[in-house]
């Protein structure tokens, strides 16, 4: 003879249904935001679901609750942890893991592990087409000068504009406020 679970009271049961829910909308909301951004989906859904916990979760807690393995649970814990999104405390037997919750914390990482590296690289890429401008049909000469004019000030001013960015997120990160 089994024996079934007793039912959840009704309360537990909706507070239950209500935090899965809470933490779903959660997950797919940094899903999404992390795939517009050209990263792993999975890499936003266990922002998402740290983000989501009032509590620390182990890297098994957040395999099984998002259901996916311990490989990409802890390759995007790395890179969570790599891009300043997390914290991880190894202080207990089992390491757990914390979501930062400041905005500046995590547009500061991406800005500085992907887009700053990602547009120094392309500054070798434009510096060889000038060289091909001769090259190029001269009835649109005119044209292709001014597009590579364009986008080299684009790139200029990117580079010039992000290492700033850059000191003013570091900077506004050593200053609490009451707006994050």
């Amino acid at each position: 003879m089994s024996l079934a679970a007793p039912p959840l009271p009704e309360t537990q049961a909706t507070d239950t249904a209500s935090r899965e829910h809470f933490e779903n909308t959660l997950v797919e909301v940094f899903s999404e935001l992390a795939d517009l951004f050209g990263n792993p989906r999975s890499h936003g859904q266990i922002y998402g679901i740290l983000f989501a916990s009032p509590e620390p979760l182990t890297m098994d807690d957040i395999a099984a609750r998002l259901g996916i393995s311990k490989g990409s649970a802890s390759q995007g814990l790395r890179a969570l942890e790599t891009l300043g999104a997390i914290e991880r405390d190894a202080s207990t037997r089992t390491a757990t893991y914390a979501a930062k919750l400041e905005l500046k914390l995590l547009i500061s990482g991406f800005v500085r592990q992907r887009l700053l590296p990602r547009i120094d690289s392309s500054k070798t890429q434009l510096a060889t087409l000038k060289p091909l401008l001769p090259s190029l049909p001269q009835k649109h000469s005119a044209d292709y000068q001014l597009r590579l004019k364009r986008v080299t000030q684009w790139h200029d001013r990117a580079l010039r504009f992000l290492p700033l960015a850059q000191k003013l997120l570091d900077t506004a990160s050593k200053f609490p406020t009451s707006i994050d």
